[in-house]
């Protein structure tokens, strides 16, 4: 009888195992994560007045679960979930945030307007939180996105110069995340141009 050596005994022994480990794997299956995005291309209303101001956008504040990138949902009142095998390229704040900045930018309607750590000596600052970015079924059989933003004008001594809550809420078509994240953009975009014209406007007349 012919013996290998110890050496490649134990190799060919390591190797079975590992072609047995592979074939009947306990470990879990990766998963397929879809990443989406609820920024769109939000369009600056012409009528927007001209200020004579320049701007900080600060980034949005939100509880935990509307600071994390998952895509939440509600599929009963009063329970959260959040969508398996999907999630934002990047948290809310930071999409809020972006989205805000890119609209007042694209309006030409300031001075300056930057986020705030910047370096820009600002005249106000925008600041706002996130009340609500989740996908909300509302007893129905297909969910609405829905984004609430509170937002808070503070001038440049810390007075608050203006506040006010946005609220959008834009029927999904489908149950299908692809859906979900469309309506998402369109929430988004409302929210914005609507913050942002409340926003110019009171710079407007207070200056």
């Amino acid at each position: 009888m012919k013996f290998l050596p110890m050496n490649i005994t134990h190799a060919l022994g390591v190797a079975a195992t590992l072609t047995m480990l592979a074939s009947c794997s306990i470990l879990p299956k990766h998963e397929d994560i879809a990443i989406y995005t609820a920024l769109s291309q939000a369009t600056p209303n012409p009528a927007w007045p001209q200020a004579r101001a320049q701007l900080s956008i600060a980034r949005p504040t939100a509880e935990r679960m509307l600071a994390d990138p998952r895509i939440v949902v509600r599929p009963a009142p009063g329970e959260l979930q959040v969508y398996s095998g999907a999630t934002w390229a990047e948290p809310p704040p930071e999409m809020v945030q972006r989205s805000l900045l890119q609209l007042l930018e694209d309006s030409g309607r300031l001075k300056g307007v930057a986020a705030r750590g910047s370096g820009l000596s600002s005249d106000y600052e925008l600041a706002t939180d996130i009340r609500r970015f989740d996908s909300d079924y509302a007893g129905g059989s297909t969910p609405s996105a829905v984004v609430e933003i509170a937002a808070r004008l503070v001038s440049n001594d810390g007075r608050v110069v203006a506040f006010r809550v946005f609220h959008a809420e834009i029927p999904a078509a489908s149950i299908a995340v692809p859906a979900v994240a469309q309506a998402f953009q369109q929430a988004l975009a409302k929210d914005s141009q609507e913050i942002a014209g409340w926003a110019l406007g009171t710079m407007a007349n207070a200056r």
